[in-house]
């Protein structure tokens, strides 16, 4: 019963870094369009150069996004094969520790989009 509760578990814990990503690119998408109106009209070099770190920002999350994105199983059966795999190799710690490589990556990819995402509202604040 524990590994019926334990797989569910990482089911839903994958379901849900995928919800995550999928808002977050969402979310650069409405980023990018503000950019993109912002470049239409005439603006100072300093500005314009601005515009463009954070357009390569959001182009270099997306790319991070679709990499996390490719590693996280989509299928019932590759879920349970990662899952019996890190069980195998974990057997004396829970699947939490055992997936700490993925989550690892969801932590730092959440801590560099969140410094981002401030920044870039700062940015905003000052030319909207």
């Amino acid at each position: 019963m524990e590994s019926a509760i334990s797989i569910e578990q990482f089911r839903e814990e994958l379901r849900s870094w995928k919800a995550e990503l999928s808002s977050i690119k969402e979310e650069i998408r409405d980023f990018e369009q503000h950019l993109e109106q912002l470049s239409t009209k005439r603006l100072p070099k300093d500005l314009l150069a601005e515009v463009e770190h954070f357009q390569n920002l959001f182009i270099c999350q997306k790319e991070v996004i679709d990499k996390l994105r490719h590693d996280l199983p989509d299928s019932r059966h590759k879920v349970e094969n990662i899952f019996h795999s890190l069980r195998q190799m974990n057997e004396s710690s829970n699947w939490e520790s055992s997936t700490e490589g993925l989550e690892g990556r969801m932590d730092t990819f959440r801590k560099i989009y969140i410094e981002i995402k401030q920044d870039f509202h700062r940015f905003e604040a000052d030319w909207y």
